[in-house]
């Protein structure tokens, strides 16, 4: 469900990013507070996702009998929880009014830089506190990893769970820490151009191209299940990731006993 929550906030933003520049070559006069807030927020969604899909491992590997109880209303809540909290960046960019005064003497920027309380507060709430989250996450996972064995069935299974969630999380961050710093710097000091602004959006654009790509090369069963949904071999009922048997699709619980 989290992969799910995920691959919707691309298509948005993939679907923004067309609009856009679609609108843009034809001199459309944007609206830049509405327009701030939904690029903002839809960027948000993703990096809050993240956070509830590290989350939910964690404690699904620190408290499995807890996780084993959870229902799937419960991963909706979580899932719509993440939808909501990714609000709280983006939702200053709608009373913001430094950016029309800017607009009066400068073209190029397309961000409120001097507007440094709603920079500091975007970059901390919408890219530093998400980070720190994660990182404190697989802290956390590697160090019950070293103390718990894994039932010996499900052994595999919740290496790949761990090893797909890896991936993903790191090209994650990779792609989106060049807005952090960009945020970082611009809130410290006043960029005199937006080209950095520009570059580490598009990289973050980027990570929403590459996480599909991601899912379906380190994970088997998301593979095989794609293979045979474009080729009409079997319903998509019977996939494995469609009905909900691969942990990090369905959210299901992993399975640990203490180690002796």
């Amino acid at each position: 469900m989290w992969v799910v929550s995920l691959a919707f906030a691309d298509i948005l933003l993939a679907i923004t990013a067309i609009v856009t520049n679609i609108l843009h070559i034809y001199a459309y006069n944007f609206d830049n507070n509405n327009n701030l807030f939904w690029i903002v927020y839809i960027f948000a969604v993703s990096y809050f996702t993240f956070i509830g899909l590290n989350v939910d491992r964690t404690f699904a590997i620190k408290k499995p009998l807890q996780s084993n109880g959870q229902t799937g209303r419960s991963f909706y809540r979580k899932i719509f929880a993440c939808w909501v909290l990714a609000l709280l960046p983006a939702l200053p960019y709608l009373w913001d009014t430094s950016l029309e005064l800017c607009e009066r003497h400068c073209h190029s920027c397309w961000i409120p830089v001097d507007n440094k309380p709603l920079m500091w507060w975007h970059t901390i709430v919408g890219c530093l506190a998400p980070m720190l989250i994660i990182f404190a996450a697989w802290v956390v996972i590697f160090q019950e990893l070293r103390k718990t064995t894994i039932v010996v069935k499900r052994d595999n299974e919740n290496r790949r769970v761990i090893y797909v969630m890896g991936i993903m999380t790191f090209a994650f961050i990779i792609c989106t820490l060049p807005l952090t710093i960009t945020l970082i710097s611009s809130s410290i000091l006043t960029p005199s151009t937006s080209m950095w602004l520009n570059l580490s959006y598009t990289s973050c654009f980027f990570n929403s191209v590459l996480n599909p790509i991601l899912y379906l090369s380190v994970s088997t069963k998301a593979n095989r299940a794609f293979l045979a949904l474009i080729c009409c071999k079997s319903p998509i009922s019977s996939s494995p990731v469609l009905s909900g048997e691969f942990p990090v699709l369905s959210g299901e619980s992993t399975q640990f006993s203490s180690s002796s």
